[in-house]
């Protein structure tokens, strides 16, 4: 269980400091915005299949 739990933690960190540099690489780079959100997109897509809820709530 302790396991399950840091790695919905891990994923839930991955997600946020995705969004992060979305925000910090700003528009001026198309595909690096575009990998970012894409690999957001999975770490939330992660969490869904483990069952976690609150994922789709924050993207």
């Amino acid at each position: 269980m302790s396991s399950e739990f840091d790695r919905r933690a891990a994923l839930e960190y991955v997600r946020d400091m995705l969004e992060q540099l979305k925000v910090v690489s700003g528009q001026r780079n198309k595909v690096l915005f575009y990998l970012l959100d894409m690999a957001r997109l999975e770490a939330v897509s992660e969490m869904d299949r483990r069952g976690n809820g609150e994922a789709s709530q924050k993207h």
